[in-house]
């Protein structure tokens, strides 16, 4: 129900303002909403956000939109970081602003029930990636496909067809967020690959794939039966580059792996452990064998970080 009420609102638009996230399924989102608006000649606008930034981007596309009968705003692959944060974006419906909300992330309890409470219509569905969702309301064309695969594969940490979820997942890193637009721009106009994003990739890539191979660190423990190796990269690394690299120990050698980032770990899982289990029981989420949650203290070893991931672990297992 939720998908038809996101089509007949779109339909209704005559103006569509996109927030989207940083990464590439947010932009190639953003990307497919601004093609399907070119096609139906109605002005768009497209600005990009991350968890912390979403409020205060949110607050001012809305309040825009107030002045702007027949405005749709569309949040793209961001969820509300708490309950209140929801009721903090309901509260700014109160002028009957429209507000679609697409995404694939676990929320959390009684976020969609204040947004949809205000009016805003939620298309939360996990078992799609977030351009998924937008290629169903947006009604996508054969060719708008090619854009999904790209941002399945890299939130998957698998690979496209054409090669270019990893070379867009590096070179987005190096974009400010005028270049995120760009970057979402080049996509929705069909320019999967602009020369000044090859220019950057062929630049950049050497040192950062060589960076990668010579400073990241492995260690394996096992706590209570559970094994869980420790993956520590430089810090400007991407997980999915670790991983692709081969230095993310499989199934054969560990449980539960853990990609160790200043701030951060991403965990990754297989068989029936479920590492977005494990990272909500660390304050954190993500999907069934992939997942994330904030580091606790930057003073943590490999050793302690794995202790505390085994014991989430172990009560993921108890609760299966």
């Amino acid at each position: 129900m939720a998908y038809e009420k996101a089509i007949e609102l779109l339909e209704a638009a005559r103006r569509l303002h996109t927030v989207s996230h940083v990464d590439l399924d947010g932009l190639v989102s953003a990307a497919l909403l601004l093609r399907w608006a070119r096609r139906r000649g109605i002005e768009a606008k497209h600005d990009v956000a991350g968890a912390r930034g979403l409020y205060r981007m949110l607050r001012r596309a809305l309040q825009e939109a107030a002045g702007r009968p027949g405005t749709v705003v569309v949040v793209a692959d961001l969820s509300p970081r708490s309950r209140a944060d929801a009721e903090a974006v309901a509260g700014l419906l109160r002028w009957g602003q429209r507000l679609v909300w697409i995404d694939h992330h676990e929320w959390p309890e009684g976020a969609r029930e204040a947004l949809e409470k205000a009016g805003a219509i939620v298309v939360h569905d996990r078992s799609r990636v977030t351009a998924e969702i937008a290629c169903a309301v947006a009604r996508c064309t054969g060719e708008d496909r090619t854009l999904v695969e790209i941002a399945r594969a890299d939130d998957s940490c698998s690979e496209d067809h054409l090669g270019l979820a990893d070379k867009w997942r590096l070179v987005l890193r190096h974009l400010d967020w005028e270049g995120l637009r760009r970057a979402a721009g080049a996509l929705a106009e069909g320019s999967l690959w602009p020369d000044w994003a090859r220019e950057i990739y062929e630049r950049e890539a050497p040192s950062y794939y060589q960076e990668i191979r010579e400073k990241t660190s492995v260690n394996g423990y096992e706590f209570n039966g559970i094994r869980v190796v420790v993956v520590t990269p430089p810090p400007r690394a991407s997980g999915c580059d670790v991983q692709r690299l081969g230095l993310v120990p499989g199934p054969s050698e560990a449980d539960v792996a853990v990609i160790l980032y200043p701030r951060g770990i991403s965990i990754r899982t297989w068989g029936q452990l479920r590492a977005d289990c494990i990272a909500s029981r660390l304050g954190g989420g993500g999907h069934s064998h992939v997942a994330g949650a904030p580091r606790p203290s930057t003073t943590m070893g490999p050793a302690q970080i794995a202790r505390m991931v085994a014991n989430a672990a172990e009560g993921c297992r108890a609760g299966q």
